[in-house]
């Protein structure tokens, strides 16, 4: 009798380790499959063609790069432009210094 009491209480260990080696296996599986996910999220999925985050990096740094460039370009067109205001107002005073100048001349 003791022998089978044994052999029962070994046998139900046995299933309830086979249970928790089966529950682990389905968490794995899950953990696995939730990886990949976060793989394809980063790195993107060649299967579906999806960048993932790395190429919405990518795309977001050339625009960056595009829209410094303009802005550049924006701020040397406004310090031409300021230039050319200055050296016209400039020019204006200049002639008309030159005018007053002559017409005391001519008085």
């Amino acid at each position: 009798m003791a022998i089978e009491a044994y052999q029962q209480q070994i046998n139900n260990e046995l299933k309830s380790m086979d249970q928790r080696l089966y529950e682990l296996e389905e968490k794995m599986s899950s953990i696995d499959g939730k990886l990949t996910q976060v793989v394809d999220a980063i790195l993107g999925n060649p299967l579906t063609k999806s960048g993932g985050f790395v190429e919405e990096i990518k795309l977001l740094k050339t625009k960056i790069d595009t829209l410094e460039e303009k802005v550049e370009k924006q701020e040397e067109f406004k310090k031409r432009i300021a230039w050319t205001v200055g050296i016209v107002v400039g020019a204006l005073l200049l002639i008309d210094q030159i005018g007053r100048i002559i017409s005391n001349f001519e008085v």
